[in-house]
């Protein structure tokens, strides 16, 4: 340990300032100690990573495609389940144990390894094979094995006695900051034992010991939670978009930055935010907790710091940064799909990434961002044979030359009638009802099924558009600040289906009905 501090207050109310000592949930970074435990149990011969994951669980994964996801798919985001959040429940009477919530959200929508899609799931299911391997409780596993050895004294994965004088108070905040805080009352997270996807409690200090054994390969204080060969499975690039060398180490995100391989993992609660990162071969790191998500938390410091204290805050080189390729014309497009476009272009001399983001030339393939997002982050490019730039690849997503499709839309099909079908959000799987009585008049099922009037509908020419506004669940309704969110369909008729997009202010998804 070098260096901590605390800056800012850890409760507003009360005055307290925070301190290195203070508490704060850490939400996803959760999910790196957890691995860590796991592998201890790899170690020991119980699984091997390769192992298709329904063979040890005694609740399946389900999934209609042929192959199955593995446990290296779970630890590296390529499971083929989608991104999703927790409930948020106000007792533990209410919370589902971790086989209730396994048997509910587990369910694949795409083959295993197809793409990267975060997925908080899949350490629920981590969580669970810790407790099958061991017959403990996974937090008792880690308490014993992890935090112990480690001396992370100041944490826990609940917020037990000895910690409640050290939490921060947590806030949230509808907006910039000109809103107001709004503090954060006490919450499940999903399940009792709490989920194991983002339930450690912990402070600067502790954190530290465990960046401190990751750097020692495996050591703490000459104590050893994880062999030199595991620490090296644990760090290693493990799954790429394309030919990036950036992507998943096992559940550290693995990235080029100005240069160097840095691991590093973000968290994010209602209302708390933060960040762990480090430079192996430097044997640098840096943790940052924060008692506030209000979008902030996505551009986190720990990377800046990293540059600081490495003492290599690099000089940008108006040759390579100011300077457009040759290859320009085959570079510049617009990349993504329907859901997320990304557009590379060329401005004042610059070549920017969505208008904002500065792109400096390392070689043909790859470029180092500047700006606001992703900044000192390693961006790929990819050609065909005639040296047109098909997809770009940066962190673990990867963007295609856009190539738009105007599907043929059967503009005589009969709309009026019922249309049912399945779309998929972060809080869960859910069945639609659109029922359209007339070319101006139709209602659609919300989250829980009531049936809501739909506003500016139009059904005619084969296209279906209208809004209406859905009831959030109340278990998920905490995450944010508001219990309702704008819904808008964009759907048309095509080979006998209503496909298309639903659109709210958060995101954008997939939705297919048939009649019927």
């Amino acid at each position: 340990m070098v260096w901590a501090r605390g800056f800012g207050l850890a409760n507003v109310e009360k005055g307290v300032p925070a301190s290195p000592e203070s508490v704060y949930g850490c939400a996803s970074v959760t999910k790196t100690v957890v691995t860590a435990g796991f592998l201890q149990l790899w170690e020991k011969g119980l699984f091997e990573l390769d192992d298709h994951v329904n063979d040890h669980l005694d609740v399946k994964i389900r999934t209609e495609f042929d192959d199955e996801p593995t446990i290296r798919d779970l630890l590296t985001h390529y499971s083929g389940m989608p991104t999703r959040v927790p409930p948020l429940f106000l007792g533990k009477e209410d919370a589902l144990t971790l086989t209730e919530y396994i048997r509910d959200a587990a369910r694949t929508v795409q083959p295993p390894e197809k793409s990267w899609a975060y997925c908080n799931t899949s350490y629920t299911i981590i969580g669970h094979l810790i407790e099958l391997f061991t017959g403990l409780s996974y937090d008792e596993y880690l308490r014993r094995n992890v935090l112990g050895p480690l001396e992370m004294s100041s944490s826990d994965f609940e917020v037990t006695p000895n910690l409640t004088g050290l939490l921060a108070q947590g806030y949230k905040r509808a907006g910039g900051p000109e809103k107001p805080l709004i503090p954060s009352e006490p919450y499940i997270l999903g399940t009792y034992p709490q989920d194991p996807a983002g339930s450690l409690y912990s402070n600067v200090l502790d954190l530290a010991n465990f960046v401190i054994a990751n750097l020692n390969w495996g050591v703490y204080r000459g104590k050893r939670i994880l062999k030199e060969e595991t620490v090296d499975e644990f760090h290693r690039l493990q799954a790429a978009p394309g030919k990036s060398r950036s992507g998943m180490a096992l559940t550290w995100f693995r990235n080029i930055h100005d240069g160097h391989v840095m691991l590093s993992h973000t968290g994010g609660l209602p209302d708390y935010a933060n960040h762990v990162a480090f430079y192996p071969e430097l044997k640098i790191g840096v943790c940052w907790l924060s008692n506030m998500r209000d979008g902030s938390g996505w551009r986190p410091p720990a990377p800046t710091a990293l540059r600081i204290l490495a003492g290599e805050y690099p000089e940008v080189d108006s040759k390579t940064f100011q300077t457009v390729p040759e290859n320009w014309e085959k570079i510049v497009a617009i990349y993504g799909d329907e859901i997320r476009k990304s557009h590379v272009s060329v401005q004042n001399g610059f070549l920017l990434l969505d208008g904002a983001l500065y792109l400096e030339r390392i070689d043909d393939s790859r470029y180092r961002v500047h700006g606001t997002r992703n900044d000192g982050y390693e961006l790929t490019f990819e050609y065909d044979e005639n040296g047109l730039a098909e997809q770009y690849d940066l962190g673990n997503d990867f963007f295609l030359r856009y190539v738009e499709e105007e599907p043929h839309i059967d503009e005589s099909a009969e709309l009026i009638g019922t249309w049912r079908g399945e779309y998929v959000d972060t809080t869960g799987f859910h069945t639609l009802e659109l029922v359209i009585e007339n070319e101006s008049k139709a209602t659609a099922t919300d989250k829980e099924g009531k049936r809501i009037p739909l506003e500016d509908f139009k059904a005619e020419s084969g296209r279906v558009t209208g809004g209406c506004t859905f009831t959030i669940p109340e278990e998920y309704a905490r995450w944010g600040t508001v219990n309702e969110v704008q819904v808008i369909f964009d759907l048309a008729a095509v080979d006998g289906k209503l496909r298309g997009l639903i659109k709210t202010s958060e995101a954008t998804f997939l939705l297919t009905l048939e009649k019927g």
